[in-house]
């Protein structure tokens, strides 16, 4: 009897294991393809390789970005008006759980749900359309649906995202023009109390009775952070359209926004020249 225990054991456990390993995979975009060492023979094989070889040339056209849950986490704990995370399961599957701060719109409907307007899209979905210019990520439960959702999106008017390379190349370049113009600027200023400092993707700004003003990079997000002892913090997306950093809400870029308030705080004409980043980028 012991015996036949342990043998009982054995068989079911690894069937066990594997259930359990399913059931709980993250619910991310995980692309994975199989690619077959065996060429295609039959015509059926030879019409199958051709609409993926049309698949993958969709997708390549696309160049949509897969994710880490890593780097999804930040934006899951620290939801931003800019950035839309979107469930593009059926609703069946969401009422079993779904990630935090994301919201629901099932591939099903995507195509014709993209086409309305502003309204009916908040009508019918009571959260509001995202923008053409604004971060949207895609998840399902293996990545094929995210990665349609995707396609349909691009066919809509929504343009590919910063990679993580092309955002590091884009914020450094700013941040060390930002860093060089405010050197040079309280060089000829001559106040001590004035100080500019950068750390590890850190600018900080002291102007003494006038406040201090800290910039700094956000890679999670693919932002650059101001805070203002004026106008307060705000969150800045780069703009393909515009070659600037671009705060979504009033439309101001970065640069614009500095210049007035320290030419308003010191009492002279100042200049960042922050605009034109991608022909700054070596």
């Amino acid at each position: 009897m012991l015996r036949t225990a342990i043998l009982r054991a054995a068989r079911t456990t690894p069937q066990r294991a594997a259930r359990i390993a399913v059931s709980y995979r993250p619910a991310v975009p995980v692309f994975v393809r199989y690619n077959s060492t065996t060429p295609p023979k039959t015509p059926e094989e030879l019409a199958k390789k051709a609409a993926l070889k049309e698949r993958d040339a969709i997708q390549r056209d696309w160049d949509a970005k897969i994710i880490s849950y890593e780097e999804l986490l930040p934006k899951t704990q620290s939801p931003t008006p800019d950035t839309f995370l979107i469930d593009v399961r059926e609703p069946d599957e969401v009422a079993l759980g779904m990630i935090p701060s994301a919201v629901n719109v099932p591939l099903s409907i995507l195509p014709e749900s993209l086409h309305l307007s502003a309204e009916p899209f908040k009508e019918k979905f009571n959260f509001d359309k995202p923008r053409h210019d604004q971060e949207v990520i895609f998840y399902c439960r293996s990545g094929k649906r995210s990665t349609t959702a995707s396609d349909v999106a691009k066919r809509n008017g929504y343009k590919n995202q910063l990679s993580v390379d092309r955002y590091n190349a884009l914020s450094d370049t700013t941040m060390d023009s930002l860093l060089e113009s405010l050197e040079v600027l309280l060089d000829d200023i001559a106040n001590p109390e004035y100080e500019v400092e950068y750390h590890s993707g850190v600018l900080t700004l002291d102007l003494g009775q006038h406040g201090t003003y800290v910039i700094n990079k956000q890679p999670p997000n693919k932002q650059i952070w101001l805070s203002s002892p004026l106008s307060g913090p705000k969150r800045y997306d780069y703009s393909e359209d515009q070659d600037d950093w671009i705060y979504s809400r009033d439309q101001c870029a970065l640069g614009q926004l500095l210049n007035e308030e320290l030419t308003n705080a010191l009492a002279q004409k100042v200049d960042l020249q922050l605009s034109n980043v991608s022909s700054k980028v070596e």
